[in-house]
């Protein structure tokens, strides 16, 4: 099976720990220079599909806030998408970061404008977080903290001044979601497994809220649409978040290293579900 990744680590390491053991093509590291390119809410992957077509050019100005660092020297992505058989795509995250009609990477959005900037900064993402625009004022604040750092005076531009002033942020709802899995679906014509995030408990054994509320805003999306999800609930409750998680179960966003090829070979037992015509939507979730 020919696979191609659209998500974060939760999937690309997972299949490429499994790629030696399986029946699998992980298409990313052919085509993709080292480290891939993460995605996070479903319209950065339709995004990235679109580029990789060459239907969207994104100015050079807004790749730094878009995609990791790869994603700078390159004009088009090359995603194989003729030789894609299974796409999996990770959506972990019912949240909508946007400006100049560009879907953002809160990852980056934070590493450029937000870290290091001080109260300003901390300021400026609150009003984000509110939906707020933050005033002109605020704004030449964190402009100010940032020409303050020495690596940024060679680089600051019309890209954070842009972010800056036009970043809006919300929560997607579920059938904005479900929109969204359909136009990613129709944009690659394959077979489509959906993965979201991974439910995490607290040091008082509750469920982290927030993030439950977007696994379920994704699970149900997937499901009114028929696609087959493999949610991490099924094999992170069998196995313990102590063992799956890093860190010893606290470490929310990644998996243990050793932990990896289990994953992968969950993965790849759902893709051959899907390929054997047997993947019932809810028979891989808890």
């Amino acid at each position: 099976m020919r696979v191609l990744a659209l998500g974060s680590c939760r999937i690309h390491h997972p299949l490429k720990a499994a790629r030696p053991r399986s029946e699998i093509e992980y298409l990313n590291r052919l085509f993709w220079v080292w480290p891939p390119l993460f995605v996070h809410d479903v319209h950065e992957a339709i995004q990235l599909v679109r580029l990789g077509r060459g239907e969207l050019s994104m100015p050079k100005e807004i790749r730094p806030f878009a995609f990791e660092n790869a994603m700078r020297w390159r004009r088009r992505i090359p995603l194989p998408l003729r030789r894609v058989e299974y796409v999996v795509v990770e959506i972990c995250t019912d949240k909508h970061y946007e400006a100049a009609g560009w879907t953002l990477n809160v990852n980056e959005i934070h590493r450029h404008l937000r870290q290091g900037t001080g109260a300003a900064g901390e300021e400026w993402w609150l009003a984000i977080e509110r939906g707020q625009r933050p005033s002109e004022a605020l704004v030449q604040g964190v402009e100010a903290e940032l020409h303050a750092r020495w690596r940024t005076r060679w680089r600051f531009g019309e890209g954070d001044r842009l972010v800056l002033r036009e970043l809006t942020f919300r929560y997607l709802s579920v059938s904005e979601i479900a929109e969204g899995m359909a136009r990613l679906q129709a944009l690659v014509a394959r077979p489509l497994l959906v993965v979201p995030h991974v439910a995490v408990r607290l040091a008082d054994g509750s469920l982290l809220a927030e993030r439950l509320q977007h696994i379920e805003k994704t699970v149900e999306a997937a499901h009114s649409l028929g696609l087959p999800v493999l949610d991490p609930r099924t094999f992170v409750g069998r196995d313990g978040q102590s063992r799956a998680l890093g860190k010893g179960g606290t470490d929310f966003n990644h998996y243990a290293p050793d932990y990896l090829p289990v994953v992968g070979r969950e993965i790849v037992e759902a893709l051959r579900d899907c390929s054997d015509g047997k993947f019932n939507p809810v028979s891989r979730q808890p």
